[in-house]
């Protein structure tokens, strides 16, 4: 279920109380997370990309996708492991989701259970790969 349902329940809710019926004719997230609406890439904009232009200036790093998810600092070696996708082991931060950083760049998306950490989902960047 989206986070629209609720704005569409509540418009059912309100016709059913009034004895009617309703419908939303326009639904528009101005928000979604830590992206914004005055942030998205307009179809004039995607159109100079599809024709060539640089992406430099249009995309949003993968760190703004991940400002609700706490990061783990790690170092090189455990950095090679968890590109590796080895389990790390006597990390003393608590149990959830992370995502895993070097100095230089995130590495991936990592769980940590019981001081032991495993990657959900690597992020393969160019820049940082050995």
């Amino acid at each position: 279920m989206s986070k629209g349902t609720y704005i569409r329940s509540m418009a059912r809710d309100i016709a059913r109380a009034l004895g009617t019926v309703g419908h939303v004719t326009m639904l528009r997230r101005l928000k979604a997370g830590p992206f914004a609406l005055d942030r998205a890439i307009s179809l004039d904009k995607l159109n100079e990309v599809g024709k060539g232009a640089g992406l430099e200036n249009v995309l949003l790093p993968l760190e703004a996708g991940l400002v609700d998810i706490p990061a783990l600092d790690l170092d090189p070696e455990q950095a090679r492991a968890v590109r590796q996708g080895r389990v790390l082991t006597g990390l003393p931060q608590g149990d959830g989701v992370y995502w895993a950083r070097t100095e230089i760049a995130p590495l991936a998306l990592v769980e940590l259970s019981g001081g032991n950490v495993r990657v959900l989902r690597g992020f393969n960047l160019l820049d940082v790969a050995e």
